[in-house]
């Protein structure tokens, strides 16, 4: 059984898939198609296990993370990471703060997570929000232990994302605490090069490579 984390709310910020996963080194095609798998393989695990807000400058993107169950969609005009993060964050005291029908509540326990995360596992997330709980401000490192995957605050307020070179260490320094979690953890597998692809497990993004290869 999955535990839910209803009193969160996740925050997924993508980049068009267009535009995104530029260091993976695959045909510019095959790219998009796995920028998108990865965005449903992460938002699907995500929706699993609390509200999801998906933060998106691309209109086709929004209309596929649209259709997931549990799922809302900000359609934001600024560019960068940390910018689309303070402008879905702005967005959140417009939502509705009681879940309806396809509309999901807002609290004031808010995570953040990359699009690129497709072997997310639906139960760890629940579990390490768990964790989180615990703290105002907190943090998951990547599995290279440099990036930050999990970004999470018990309110708005508290969560300042500092994304960029070195990113865990300045969220660190900025106060948040460490989540320690296996470096083979589902939430700390995010894709940036080719081989972090051979580790994968979600099914949209198996799904896309697989029908690439198959039609190559």
């Amino acid at each position: 059984m999955i535990p839910a984390a209803s009193d969160w709310t996740i925050l997924v910020p993508l980049k068009s898939t267009t535009r995104g996963k530029s260091r993976l080194d695959v045909p510019a095609d095959l790219r998009r198609q796995l920028a998108l798998a990865m965005a449903l393989d992460t938002v699907s695990a995500a929706a699993a296990c609390a509200p999801v807000v998906a933060v998106v400058d691309d209109e086709s993107d929004a209309a596929v993370l649209a259709r997931i169950s549990g799922v809302r969609v900000h359609l934001t005009s600024v560019s960068g990471l940390n910018e689309s993060i303070r402008d879905g964050l702005k967005a959140l005291p417009g939502l509705s703060r009681r879940p309806t029908a396809g509309r999901p509540g807002v609290t004031g326990k808010v995570a953040v997570l990359p699009g690129d995360l497709p072997s997310l596992h639906a139960g760890e997330l629940g579990q390490v929000l768990e964790r989180c709980a615990r703290h105002r401000f907190s943090v998951v490192a990547d599995h290279q232990g440099v990036g930050t995957t999990l970004l999470a605050a018990t309110d708005l307020g508290s969560l300042e994302p500092q994304y960029g070179p070195e990113s865990y260490r300045r969220h660190r320094q900025s106060g948040a605490a460490a989540i320690e979690l296996p470096s083979g953890s589902s939430l700390r597998w995010d894709v940036d090069v080719v081989v972090d692809l051979d580790a994968v497990s979600g099914s949209f993004t198996r799904g896309a490579l697989a029908a690439y290869a198959s039609e190559g």
